[in-house]
């Protein structure tokens, strides 16, 4: 049984119970085993912010099980067996052995079953269902498999970061290609919305700054769908499932560089490159990293401003539960966890986070195929034998069999405003400046004398590195969520 099967209650759980590793709902539960969806509504009337959960988010973007946003909650861990809320083991996720010795033409078709298989499961006999479409592998990818099991009635929902955006025109040419209904949902709400009251929304803070929007997509849907209950698709997980490798072998070489150019590099970003535009602004974070971290946290952090724009002290403690997390579940091969981690922190507690609740209060059930059981088995089991030349291979593959290749191996740009409109919005660094209140539930973390002088170059509209812009979505959503969780 999982904990999604059982309803909550305020009695202690008294059956075994598992969590799947990439489930995109969390658990909870305090001292006395009362457990629920909601760590605010099992913590104590005197809530108290956890400072490990507070740098975990401004470290990794989310909240590293077991901790939650209160401390005296735990959450359930991921990938794990409970009786109770007592941990039993690691689930066992079985691994199809014939994967590993496919060649790319039978990875390709591997990858066009396991979509298929998921889009019959849990589609069954309802309605032709509504796929988040950017046009990119992922998205088109489960649009082309639909079309190809005869839901011809699918809807294909694009958000457009305005009239010049690129990726919009190029999913509506995917959507007409594939002989899809393509529906376009344009950049017009405030960026800042969903920072207004995210405590309200969301049952445990995260960071991504294109969570806004995302949310106004998400919003744009329920409107879309008042009245039918039609399954949405969302293509998260492929990324981390099939695009890691790259990213593995890249840092393992910075790995191998000279120790002393890595701390040098650590030096002058602490000094002030983390807030100048230079051509360094990629690798020297990244160098940052290399030198004060291991391998698995430097590749899955997101920013190398701990130390610089808030406090440091709690990162070993925080490390340790990370590696302890994904280390039991998975075993030892760094090429396996990094994988793990990153679909079940990044893709299942970051990404799948941003739309999900939204929808979920509004009566929308949403799929994740790439972060299915099925997936994360092919993933973890290609790792080492699917020698890729580049990220997603088969997957580009696939796709390509049903659209022009043109339209799949190309260059294409992540979900986020090219404008980075939001940051210099004057609502956001209002926002930001305020996280560094006295009154602030996250103040004692952050480093206010380098946070008022990014707020100041914001305001003069002044260029900040994308790893800054990332950090300081962090501390602004943190702040935000924390002040706006409701009173209970």
């Amino acid at each position: 049984m999982t904990l999604s099967q059982i309803k909550e209650s305020n009695n202690n759980l008294h059956d075994t119970y598992e969590v799947f590793l990439t489930d995109p709902i969390a658990y909870f539960y305090d001292e006395t085993g009362n457990f629920a969806r909601d760590p605010s509504k099992v913590s104590r009337s005197l809530r108290r912010p956890d400072a490990k959960a507070i740098y975990s988010v401004l470290q990794f973007g989310a909240i590293i099980p077991p901790l939650s946003p209160w401390c005296g909650v735990s959450r359930f861990t991921p990938g794990y067996r409970y009786h109770g809320s007592n941990q039993v083991g690691p689930l066992r996720v079985d691994h199809p052995i014939h994967v590993a010795s496919l060649d790319p033409d039978g990875q390709s078709n591997e990858i066009c079953c396991l979509v298929d298989q998921v889009i019959k499961r849990t589609l069954g006999n309802g309605p032709d269902p509504v796929v988040l479409f950017s046009g990119g592998v992922d998205s088109g990818l489960i649009a082309a498999r639909l079309a190809v099991l005869g839901h011809r009635e699918t809807l294909l929902l694009n958000y457009s970061f305005g009239g010049d955006d690129p990726e919009s025109r190029m999913a509506e040419a995917m959507a007409k290609h594939l002989g899809l209904r393509f529906e376009r949902v344009t950049d017009s709400e405030d960026p800042c919305d969903c920072l207004i009251e995210p405590g309200r929304i969301y049952v445990q803070p995260f960071s991504d700054s294109s969570t806004g929007p995302t949310s106004n997509l998400a919003h744009a849907m329920v409107n879309r769908l008042a009245g039918e209950k039609r399954l949405i698709f969302d293509g998260t997980g492929a990324d981390g499932a099939f695009g890691m490798m790259g990213i593995l072998q890249m840092w393992k070489r910075v790995m191998d560089s000279p120790v002393v150019a890595r701390h040098l590099a650590s030096f002058l970003y602490r000094k002030g490159l983390w807030h100048n535009k230079g051509r360094g602004e990629y690798l020297i974070p990244i160098f940052r990293r290399s030198a004060t971290m291991s391998l698995m946290p430097a590749i899955l952090a997101r920013n190398s401003l701990a130390d610089i724009l808030y406090d440091n002290a709690l990162a070993r403690d925080v490390y340790q539960l990370l590696t302890d997390w994904i280390g039991d579940w998975v075993g030892d091969s760094i090429d396996h966890r990094v994988v793990a981690a990153d679909l079940a922190m990044i893709c299942a507690n970051i990404f799948a986070q941003k739309a999900r609740p939204i929808w979920e209060k509004a009566g929308l059930e949403v799929c994740y195929p790439f972060l299915q059981t099925e997936s994360v088995s092919v993933a973890l089991t290609s790792i080492g034998h699917w020698q890729m030349d580049e990220p997603k291979a088969p997957l580009k593959k696939c796709l390509a069999r049903h659209v022009p290749r043109e339209m799949v191996y190309r260059p294409k740009s992540g979900f986020t405003d090219p404008r980075r409109q939001v940051f210099y919005d004057s609502h956001f660094i209002a926002y930001l400046r305020a996280a560094a209140d006295p009154t602030s539930p996250i103040v004692s973390i952050l480093r206010k004398k380098p946070l008022m002088k990014a707020c100041d170059m914001l305001a003069r509209g002044d260029y900040l590195p994308g790893e800054t812009l990332s950090c300081l979505w962090a501390i602004t959503f943190l702040d935000r969520w924390y002040r706006t969780v409701p009173k209970m």
